[in-house]
């Protein structure tokens, strides 16, 4: 009894079936697609299948610049059976749902890093650098100190909002300190305050101390007693 050809998750996903109408190519290998569902999903795809471009009439249309297991993996995530996607390549995707503008995919891999073990800052900076409101809410929330929350150079390409909400939370920590330690900063102004102030009255005292000993041996040299 002849075996067939193994066939992998990724050609199982995209098998042709009577609701495919679209053939992508990567890297030699096939998917087939609907084009209504990634239409729906993607102004990219829609512009691709629907637009006045070659890609329109061709029965098969080649993706390039990007790997089979990726590409396969990103679509996946807008199908009913997706490919879970992995802490090694979690981010690539990110950065290939921003390419083919699937928010779907982002949405999805969001909540997925939420659940990774990636470190606070790894979690920032993917917060920061793909726009994604949840996982940076999620990730400020574990910075305890003003200390952990340092901005770094990456900060620089995060959008006002983002940076805003990075903001707001360095404030809020600097308010707990403060609530913690409500005598630092008094008990600062008023050692402060001892350092400039007793200086001046201990060499006032210590002045008057002088002038009063000096007026005290004058009267004694002059044969002067007090009464």
């Amino acid at each position: 009894m002849s075996v067939g050809p193994t066939i992998n998750i990724y050609e199982s996903v995209f098998a042709q079936t009577d609701k495919t109408d679209a053939i992508l190519v990567v890297q030699g290998k096939k998917l087939h697609v609907n084009k209504a569902l990634l239409s729906c999903h993607s102004d990219y795809f829609d512009t691709l299948f629907n637009g006045d471009f070659k890609e329109k009439s061709m029965q098969e249309i080649p993706i390039n610049n990007v790997k089979f297991q990726d590409f396969a993996t990103l679509l996946s995530l807008v199908h009913p059976n997706p490919i879970k996607p992995t802490e090694q390549n979690a981010e690539k995707l990110l950065e290939l749902a921003d390419r083919f503008l699937l928010s779907a995919a982002k949405y999805h891999l969001e909540y997925f890093i939420i659940s990774t073990n990636f470190t606070a800052n790894k979690k920032l900076e993917l917060a920061g650098t793909y726009d994604l409101e949840n996982l940076l809410v999620h990730v400020l929330k574990s910075f305890k100190t003003k200390e952990e929350l340092v901005p770094t150079k990456r900060f620089s390409g995060f959008s006002a909002n983002m940076k805003a909400k990075i903001l707001d939370r360095q404030i809020e920590l600097n308010k707990v300190v403060r609530d913690r330690n409500p005598w630092r900063s008094e008990f600062s102004e008023s050692f402060t305050d001892r350092n400039t102030e007793i200086p001046k009255y201990y060499y006032r005292a210590e002045r008057n101390n002088n002038e009063a000993k000096y007026s005290s041996q004058s009267r004694g040299d002059m044969g002067c007693r007090p009464s």
